[in-house]
Parts: structure tokens; sequence; C-alpha cells
């Protein structure tokens, strides 16, 4: 048996080498043979509760998996002395190192050989010839484990003799609000062997933009901090905490750093770790960042809030923090070197494209498109040009604040000489290549940040700043130093003219905007409307099911919301978001909007009528053929709470769009723009799916037109694998690694959603992209391992299934098929049908039944006033059983319908209050029958005609569907004849011991299998199966009772028809005989307790039954 410590190691081993295998199970391609190899092994019906027996099952199965490889790179077998006959950068073997695992699969196999035997010598050879596999790492698709390289060591921790001091940032309360701190014992269960920890009790004083806390601990030991150095530290809150702070402000030298929680938002999705404290539920956050190189001595740990939520109060708990840094005696991992330039390989766009019914893959930079913009992207962004400080520098001199005083910058008189435009970036990259080949999507015109002075200092005139709990209140945006109250009218304007010159500059060629004939249309592909204004702060703990929570969680920048005024949770169409989309809509018009303005016109607000048309109230010439995609743009969209409640935000807006006098047939917030500003595994991409699957869903819904990812990049956070990097930095290989495998999980999402999403634009070319993040080419213009993830992801990711258990799980949920929990919305299957209507209910009727069917709306777009449904069916087969019902009269009435011309049913029916808005739901209730005389096989019940007319009266057919029934004809003459028969039998038996007669019991028997057989034949959706069945059923019972009957008596040995004397006296004369004695065969009848002899228990025996007869 060996030494049992060392085999309990090698057992552990073993045993997560196993797991990671059989985790990816469906990866990997195992020998066919092991699908029977153990069905026809003796005892294999046992196997499931033999532990050893499954044990080495388990073995088997891994050991062949090792020797196939997977479905991207089997294992090669080399035959030669130096490997010369395989490629060595994928994984291989010499044909002799097979030798070992053979044996020891052999030997397992064996139905003789002891399952612990089988077990060990597998053990020991799955770990031997998992050693022997190799690659020499020179293709950037696979790599085997390089190793864990350089482990971190701690250098110095706080000492936890903590003191407060001056805030580091001054918008922290001095006097932190009379927040306090103290070291408490850990207070959770699992205690044992466990530090004290740092209890922070936060109050906020609710009116300023932060609050928080500010402390300092000495180091021990003071030490002069290496370069990737590491802080790391532990935070427990409970519950409530999530979304009322911002940042960890920290010092460990004379530099500040920041560990931001909006990148590691406190939530209560998946939490790793629970605890129960003073009476809540608590949570624990694990933070890690790059520590400042130089002499510390000093720790300063610094919280930050904000005014995010009504309550203003909270605990926290800080744990293990300390200062690691890269073991200096340790084995350094070799630096990958990116040696495909960007012009050798093939171009990204060669596999994402619309001509490939997939997306538009792009990057940031405008100008004249060359190089790799041009090789292997299609559409352009600029960070910074389009924004109003740049766009839009000098204010007009009509805008006066509430006293009527002018607005300090505001002095310049309307029009373009308000604003400087960048024509030249993209009209360049209109002209760039062939005509339309390159694209434009332009990056913003509203925004909390980066407004001019002059629009800055806007503030409501009825609205006090400041979060209070409600969403009446401002927030200052970035730059704030003034503030002027101005009606919301002048703010509306303000917002209207900026829109309108800003797109019509560059959509028209109206000198007015400064456009001209000569220079042409300059068109885009896309347009962000609205960047960042939900908060990160403010939005649940839990996943928002409230529609209209998302009201709170907006930051309400002072000008933007200037524009709602006091009507801030008033009509949602004067809502400062809606009127900004609304006025984009305007300013490019499609021709139904510019029909819906002309003719609504006269009650067009003032502030609209001063500027946007010609003199007679029209936008035709506006008119943009292919408007740009209108979209609101979001970071942090990963996290499922924010993701959510730009949902509810986008939800409710584009569904007011809907009646709006000025619907034009677009969604209001036409794209959704996830910014993916992400990180390696801290930001998973099966929490990009969640939010990616709630906006497709409004896409379904016609309530969204797609989706994009606008600034996507990835960082290096200090936990990835390999550590930390600051892009543009060389990357280790498990860095590296890393780098790709994350990129492959996302473009791997991508193409699962790629018919909902409209472009992927990467914040950056090369070198670097947002804050250190890594794109997909480095400085030298070289093609990374991000590059190759993005190009093929499952080779990628099978190509380094080493990484699975850091990324575990993640490949798994972004398969074709997985079902996505969206909670309270359900779940969703990307390509589910998204039919308009539907129909659904039975699909098996017995002819002479009934069946009810529910027809309801699914996918369809718009509002819906009123509807026309004509519904068909073969009249031969069915007929209407009752009157069409609404399952919910108080959103739907069936007015009235007729069933004329025969096989047809036309129903008319009006939507109610949110039911016309919201029309998708079920409506009717159809009851049908299959006629008596229907034959057998399939009948169709089928939208034929559908039409839907919204409040102005404007009329949409719609597509319909069909629902397919299976008529069963039932024979049952069959089972009721054998009924009567058994039931003819059973009555005139007479149970007794007499010949004729039945045991005792058996007509009961028989009578239960005679009610079986009548409850299937009264049963109307019996199928003929089941009658079939019942009828065998009953045959057999009715059989068994017939030949009970006593036609002999039992041991009537003189035949006088009953148990005597005299059959006594027979049996007497057999007495004392054997089965060894002659003549048994004639004596045997007397053996009556089988003993092979005829003796006193046989006469006794006998004796009883005739003093019981």
């Amino acid at each position: 048996m060996g030494n049992p410590r060392g085999r309990l190691k090698k057992r552990s081993k073993i045993k997560m080498l196993g797991e990671k295998l059989l985790i990816n199970v469906s990866r990997i391609l195992v020998v066919a043979m092991l699908l029977s190899l153990f069905a026809s092994a003796p005892g294999s019906a046992a196997a499931a509760e033999d532990e050893l027996t499954l044990e080495r099952n388990n073995l088997i199965e891994q050991a062949e998996a090792l020797k196939a490889g997977n479905e991207e790179f089997p294992l090669q077998i080399s035959r030669t002395d130096d490997g010369s006959d395989v490629n060595k950068a994928f994984p291989w073997v010499y044909a002799d190192e097979l030798a070992d695992l053979d044996n020891a699969l052999e030997f397992a196999r064996d139905v003789l050989t002891p399952a612990d035997e089988a077990i060990a010598r597998l053990e020991d050879a799955i770990v031997n010839f998992t050693a022997k596999i190799k690659s020499d790492g020179s293709d950037p698709y696979f790599r085997l484990d390089p190793g864990p390289g350089k482990i971190p060591v701690e250098v110095t921790a706080p000492t936890n003799v903590w003191t407060a001091r001056t805030p580091l940032d001054n918008r922290v309360p001095a006097d932190f609000a009379g927040g306090t701190f103290k070291m408490i014992p850990y207070p959770f269960a699992d205690s044992e062997g466990k530090a004290d920890v740092l209890q922070i009790n936060y109050i906020h004083n609710g009116q300023s933009t932060f609050g928080g806390i500010s402390l300092v601990s000495p180091l021990s030991p003071a030490v002069n901090v290496p370069e990737g150095a590491t802080i790391e530290f532990d935070v427990y809150y409970p519950k409530s905490a999530q979304g009322k702070f911002m940042r960890w402000r920290i010092r460990n030298t004379n530099a500040d750093l920041d560990s931001y929680l909006r990148g590691y938002e406190y939530n209560n999705l998946n939490p790793d770790w629970v605890g129960s404290y003073n009476g809540e539920s608590w949570l624990k956050a694990h933070h890690s960042l790059t520590a400042s190189s130089g002499n510390s001595s000093n720790f300063i740990l610094e919280l930050h809030g904000e005014t995010g939520r009504p309550a203003e109060t909270g605990m926290l708990l800080v744990a293990n923090i300390n200062i690691t840094a890269p073991d200096p005696n340790g084995v350094a991992l070799p630096n990958v070197v990116n040696t495909e330039n960007q012009s050798a390989v093939a171009p990204l766009k060669s596999v994402y494209s619309r001509e490939n019914d997939l997306f538009m893959v792009g990057s940031i930079g405008t100008g004249p498109v060359t190089g790799t913009r041009a090789r292997h992207y299609e559409i352009f962004v600029d960070g910074n040009n389009l924004k109003a400080d740049a766009t839009h520098p000098r204010g007009p001199n009509w805008l006066k604040s509430v006293t009527g005083a002018p607005l300090n910058g505001a002095t310049t008189t309307p029009g373009a000489a308000e604003y400087n435009f960048p024509t030249s970036s993209y009209q360049a990259i209109r002209d760039s290549g062939a005509p339309g080949q390159y694209k434009s999507h332009a990056h913003v015109l509203a925004w909390y940040n980066q407004a001019p002075a002059w629009m800055r200092q806007i503030v409501p005139a009825n609205l006090t700043s400041g979060y209070n709990g409600t969403a009446n209140f401002y927030g200052l945006g970035n730059g704030v130093t003034t503030t002027v109250p101005v009606d919301k009218e002048m703010a509306r304007r303000v917002q209207f003219n900026h829109t309108m010159y800003v797109m019509r500059h560059f959509l028209t060629t109206d000198t007015k905007y400064g456009s001209s004939e000569s220079r042409g249309v300059i068109p885009f592909n896309s347009w962000d409307v609205l960047n960042e204004e939900v908060h990160e702060s403010r939005h649940s703990e839990y996943i928002p099911k409230n529609a209209n929570s998302w009201r709170t969680s907006l930051k309400h920048t002072n000008w933007l919301v200037a524009m709602s005024d006091d009507q801030i949770d008033g009509d949602i169409r004067e809502h400062y978001i809606y009127l900004l989309f609304k006025y984009a809509h305007i300013a490019a018009p499609n021709a139904r909007m510019a029909a819906a303005y002309k003719a609504n016109y006269a009650d067009l607000p003032a502030y609209m009528k001063l500027d946007g048309h010609d003199a007679g109230g029209s936008i035709d010439a506006y008119v943009v053929d292919n408007p740009p995609k209108l979209t609101y743009n979001d970071y942090d969209i990963s996290t499922r709470t924010k993701a959510r409640t730009v949902y509810n935000m986008i939800r409710e807006l584009n569904t007011a769009w809907l009646s709006d006098p000025l619907y034009d047939g677009r969604p209001l917030i036409e794209d959704m723009g996830i910014q993916g500003h992400d990180s390696v595994k801290s930001t998973l991409a099966s929490d990009n799916q969640y939010a990616m699957a709630l906006y497709a869903s409004l896409v379904d819904q016609g309530l969204l037109s797609g989706i994009s990812f606008s600034e996507f990049d990835l960082k290096l956070p200090t936990n990835a694998p390999g550590g930390g990097a600051i892009a543009p930095a060389a990357l280790n290989v498990r860095q590296s690694d890393a780098l790709g495998y994350q990129y492959a999980l996302m473009y791997k999402l991508f193409t699962k959603f790629a018919p909902y999403i409209d472009h992927i634009i990467s914040w950056g070319v090369s070198g670097s992209g947002w804050q250190g993040s890594y794109v997909l080419f480095d400085s030298q213009s070289n093609a990374n391992a991000g590059y190759y993830g993005a190009m093929n992801p499952n080779r990628f990711i099978l190509g380094h299934s080493y990484l699975d258990d850091f990324f575990e799980g993640e490949y798994e949920k972004l398969q074709d098929g997985y079902k996505i929990d969206l909670g309270d919305l359900g779940f969703y299957t990307v390509g589910d049908s998204k039919a308009p209507v539907t129909l659904t209910g039975a699909d098996h009727v017995s002819a002479g039944s009934s069946f009810d069917l529910v027809y309801g709306f699914r996918h369809v777009q718009g509002n819906v006033t009123a509807q026309d449904v004509t519904i068909a069916y073969d009249a031969e087969k069915l007929e209407l059983a009752a009157p069409p019902v609404s399952t919910d009269e108080e959103k739907f009435i069936v007015v009235d319908y007729k069933t004329e011309p025969a096989g047809t049913l036309r129903i008319l029916g009006v939507h109610l209050g949110s039911g016309q808005t919201n029309p998708n739901a079920d409506l009717i209730k159809l009851s049908f029958r299959a006629k008596e005389n229907a034959p057998a096989g399939l009948t169709n019940v089928g939208i034929t005609r559908l039409v839907t007319a919204d409040s102005a009266g404007t009329e949409t057919e719609q597509a319909g569907t069909v629902h397919t029934v299976q008529i069963d004809v039932i024979d049952k003459a069959a089972l009721n004849a054998l009924i009567a028969e058994a039931q003819s039998a059973h009555d005139q038996a007479v149970e007794g011991k007499l010949l004729g007669q039945y045991p005792a019991g058996s007509k009961a028997t028989l009578q239960a299998a005679i009610h079986a057989a009548e409850a299937v034949a009264n049963n109307s959706k019996a199928t003929q199966a089941q009658i079939n069945e019942a009828v065998t059923q009953l045959n057999a019972a009715l059989l068994a009772f017939q030949s009970s009957v006593v036609v002999k008596i039992p041991n009537d040995n003189n035949s006088d028809g009953q148990i005597s004397i005299g059959d006594l006296a027979i049996m007497v004369k057999a007495y004392g005989k054997t089965s060894t004695d002659a003549g048994w065969d004639q004596a045997k009848v007397f053996d009556l307790n089988g003993d092979n002899q005829i003796d006193i228990v046989d006469l006794a025996m006998l004796a009883r039954m005739i003093l019981e007869w």
C-alpha cells in the first residue's frame, strides 16, 4: 500500500488535476472506448455506490484525456529521437513516454485488479506523464504552465496604532463629521488565528461631495519599498454599505494611491465569503494596488464617501493590510517578446465586420486613416474634440440668469460664432479609402465633465444642491466654481441650440451651421448624446426591480438638470435626459420626424421655434437618410446593479417616446454604449454578458436598436496571473497569457451577441489605452496576446488551459445556449425566437376534446392602442368551443369578434393604460374543440393577419405565427368491451374452496384492475397508447382471475369433493417413504412440507385441513 501520508499528498494533487480536467470536460476529446468500457465490466451496476470504483473510473478518464489533448491541440506523439516529426510549439511527448501510462491504464482496466491498487498506479502514471508533456511556447496560441514566478512576500505592514490626521483631500471634513475609528477583535465566526481589525464608523453630513475619514499608522519595519511592490488589504462591509463609498486613498510614500470602489464595487451578488455581525450579513472585498516605491515609514488610509444614499452612516472593517514585493530569491518569469507586426498579421476586420454577419471594429483616433488603423479597423472616435468645452467655448448673449443678469462668458452674437468645430478630423476619415470605407463615431454632446465655463455655472432655479435621498436636487459637475440660477426654458434652449449646431455642422451643408456645399456632408455612424449620467454610487445594493428607481440614481449635473427644474419627478417627457435625446432626433431627422415636426409645429415650445428650422417651420432640408445611431454611453456597466439601473432608465424613456407627437419610428435612445474599461478577472465576462442580455432583450422588444462597446481596453491589476502591469510595460508570459485569455473571453462574448452589436471600439491603437490599460498591439505596433485572443477566442482559451482555474467557469457561461439569469426578468438565451406574437398552449388533443391556446405579444415595437387580428383554423377538424376572452381586462379588452367565414376568428381589441405603452403580454384566451370525426394528424391554428394601431391612428401590419396541434383519434371500443366482460366475470364469480369457486380476495384484485381501466376510459385526454396499455393490463388481470378458479380440491385424495378422513387414510399408506425409496414419484404428492419424506408432520398438516374444512 505504500506510505499513507505520501499517498494522501499525491491523491490531493491528482484530485486537483482531475477537477480541472473534469470542469472542462466539454473541451476534452475523450477516446470513444471510454463510453463503453465499464458498461460491460462485472459489477458496473454497483459502481455508483462504490467510491473506489468511481475514483478509478475518473482516473482512467483523466488519463485518456491527457493522451488525447483537446480539439484544438491534440497531443502529438514523436517516434524519433529528437522530436523532429512533431511541431514543438504544441503539446507532444516521445512514444516511449506513453508506456507507463498505457501500462497503468491496462492494469486499471483489468477487472481482477483491486481498485485501490489500480488507483495508486494511475495516480503515479498521470503525475509522471503530465510532467513529460512538452511545448517550446513559440506559438502565441499555446503555452504550458510556466510556473508562478517570483512569489510575493511581505516586506512591511502597519502596526495598527492608528491616529487621525489632516485629510489628503480637502473635500473630506477635517472633523470627519463625527466619524470614529478603533481596533476591535475580529468579530466573525471564523475568528481562530485572526488578528484584530480596524473598525471605521462613518458619518456623512449629506451635503458636500465627499465625506470620509483619514488615518495614519507607523509601518513596521520602515523600509525602502522596491519597484513592483503591492499593497493588499481586505474590507468587510455590511450589505447596506454598498454604494456609499467611492474610494480609498492610500499613501505609503509621498505619492497618493487610489483604490476606487467603483472598480471593485461592493455588491452582494456573488460573494465568496459571508459572515454575520451586529445582526446583519457582511461580505468581504479584497483590494490590491501597486505600492509607491521609496522610503516608507508611515501608512495613510483615507476613506472617501459620497452623498450617494439616503442613509449616510455606516461601518467598515479593514484587515490584513500589508505591503508585499516579489521574492528576490525567486525565479522570475521571462517576458514575452511580441514578434509579429500589425502589418504582417491578418486584419482584425477580416474576421469582425458586417460582411461576415458580425460587427464593426474600431479604435480611438481621427484624421487620415493610415497604418494600424487602416489595416485593422473601420470606425473611429476622438475622445475629446466633440465635447462641449471644445465645440462650444463661447456662450450666446441671450443667456440670462433668473434676475436678467448676463452670464460670464455668454456674450457672443448667437450663431456659428459660438462654436469651434473639429471639421478636418472627421472629413479626413470620410475622405480616406474608398467612399464609405471608414466611419466615424461622435463623442459626446452632453457630459458632467469638460463643459465650457459659461455653461458649467448654470444651476436650476428651484432645486437645492446636494443629494438628500430623493431626485429633487442638482449635483455639481466637474470644474464648477460659480453658480448662476437659470430658468428651465433658458437651460433647454442652451442644449437645444448646442445639439442643432454641433450635429448639423457635420450632417448638413447649411452655411448657417458652418458647413458648405463644397465641403459636403460628413456622415457619422453613431453619436453619443449623453455620457456617464448614472451615478456609480447611487444604485441599490440589490438589483433594482423598481422601474422608477433610476431617477434617484442620476448625477443630475447642474447645467443639464436645470432643463427639468422642479419637474424632475413629473412628466417623463419633461425629463432632461428625454429632452437631450429628443433634440438629437430633431437635429438629425428622418423623413418621419420632419413630417411630425411640421405637423406639430404650432405646439412646439417657444425656444424650439427660435432656431432649428426654416421660416415655415420645416426641417425637411435637414433630413438624413441614415441618421447616426443616438447612444447613451456609460462605464461600469459590468456592475450588475448599474447595468439594471440603466436598463430601467432606457426602458422608461424609450417607452414614453412611443407616444410622443414627434415619435419618428426610431427608439429615443437607439444604442447602449458600454465603455468597457475592464480589468483582467476583476471584471467578469459573465457580468458583461448579464448587461448585454438586458439590452438585447430591449432590442427584441423594439425598445432599443443595438449595443456597442465604445471604449474597450483591459487593465492588468496586481492580482492578475503574473502580477499587475501598467501599459506599455513589457509583460511576463503569465501576464501576457492572462491578457489574451480575457480578450478571448470578451470577443467570444461579442461574437455570441453579434446580432445586437453595432461596433466594438478599442480605446487605443497601440502601446496603451486608458490609464495604463492594454490594447491589441504593443508600443512597437506588434500584435500582443490580446490580438490573438480576439482573432480566435476558442483556440486561445483551449491553448492556455493552465489559466482555467483562475477564470473558473467563465468560458462555460459564454457557450451558445447558456441561459443567462436576469433575476426577476427571467432567463435569456441568445437566439430564441423573437416573433412579435405568440400562440401557446396544448400541442395534443383527442378527437372530441377541448383545448385552450393563449394569444399574446412578445416583441411588438411601439405603443399599441388597438388591434385587429384574424386567426385561421381548419373548420373540418376544429371548432370554437367558447368566446375569446381577455386574460387581463384592466389592460386589454376584446371589443367584438366574428367567426365568419368558417374557419376564421377575427377579433377587435383595445389596449388600456400601461397596456398601450407596454403591450407585450398574454392577451386573449382561445378555446377550441377537436371535432368527434376529426381524423388523426396535425392541424394548424395561425395568425394570418394582424394590424396594430397607435394613439395617432397609425396602422402597422405585424408578422403572424402558427401553432400546431396533434389530433389523436382514440378507439376505446376494445377497452370498453373488455371492461364489460371483466365486470360480468367478477359479478358472477363466488369466492370459496369448492370446485368452480375463486380464491378469497381474487374478486377484489380484479375489481381494482377494472377501476384502473375505467379511469383511463373516462379520461378525455387519454392517448391511444394509454388506452392500449389499459387493455393489456386489464386483459392480464382477467386472465389471472379466470385461471385462479378451483378445478381440483388440493389433497382430495379420494376425489369425493371434500377434505375428510378418507384422504388421511390414503396418505397413511405412504407413511415413512423417502425420496430415495422406490415408488416415490407416486408418493411425493403426500409430502406436504416438501422435506422429501412422508412423516408425522405431513399427517398433522392434513389433519389440520380436515378440521378446518
